[in-house]
């Protein structure tokens, strides 16, 4: 077990609603810790909002307390230079730069022209949840109660967790590159994928995706199973 490295500033409110989820699940703090294979203390800090998980280990905690992340988190807010301005919308093909620098659109931001019973997500209103160095995106119109559909990226150097803290959760799991290159540790085997390569593996064997490349990589993925916890 390990903790994690701090962010310089916690998200707000994320703590809270992890404790008030965890206690209405009736869950203890040394309980949650054993289940997504971190420290006691390092739950309590998160509670605390003290310390930042990371986009994996947040993953595996929202999993184990049956709610989705967007209950727990709302998505970032636009840089402050940028926060007076009204939005734009994303030049074709720019829609990578933006996640980058943080220009995302407010989370209850609702769809313009888009029918509110559409089975369509479209590109410049999607669900994106962006800690450090990944962006995980949800590709569903609505909440899939029973399987997570995501569009992910991850920054050169990027990663879903610690590599010595692997993350793991209910379901089973299928990955696809779509640009960069992709490393995925699953148990003690290491893979590295292209373009055009993918995986699966079941979700329960601890694992860990990062970017070694040096452009970012853009992966699909879908995860069945996961006990009805959609994450965004």
């Amino acid at each position: 077990m390990t903790s994690e490295q701090a962010g310089g500033s916690p998200l707000t409110g994320v703590g809270q609603q992890l404790r008030r989820a965890r206690q209405a699940a009736g869950i203890s703090v040394r309980e949650m810790a054993r289940r997504v294979d971190v420290s006691p203390s390092f739950i309590s800090q998160v509670e605390l909002g003290r310390t930042k998980p990371s986009v994996g280990t947040l993953y595996s905690i929202a999993s184990e307390l049956g709610v989705p992340l967007d209950d727990l988190m709302p998505i970032g807010q636009a840089p402050p230079e940028l926060a007076a301005a009204p939005p734009q919308p994303a030049p074709e093909g720019d829609r990578l730069q933006l996640i980058r620098r943080g220009v995302l659109r407010p989370f209850d931001a609702e769809p313009e022209h888009t029918d509110p019973e559409s089975p369509v997500q479209r590109a410049d209103r999607r669900h994106e949840l962006r800690m450090g160095s990944a962006v995980w995106g949800r590709l569903t119109a609505d909440h899939d109660p029973d399987n997570d559909f995501l569009h992910v990226v991850y920054a050169p150097g990027g990663e879903s967790c610690p590599a010595d803290n692997m993350i793991h959760h209910r379901g089973h799991e299928y990955g696809y590159v779509i640009a960069g290159v992709l490393d995925v540790q699953v148990g003690f085997t290491h893979y590295t994928l292209n373009v055009g390569d993918s995986i699966s593996f079941a979700s329960t064997t601890p694992h860990r995706l990062s970017n070694p490349g040096a452009v970012d990589s853009v992966s699909l993925w879908m995860v069945v199973g996961r006990g009805g916890t959609p994450v965004l």
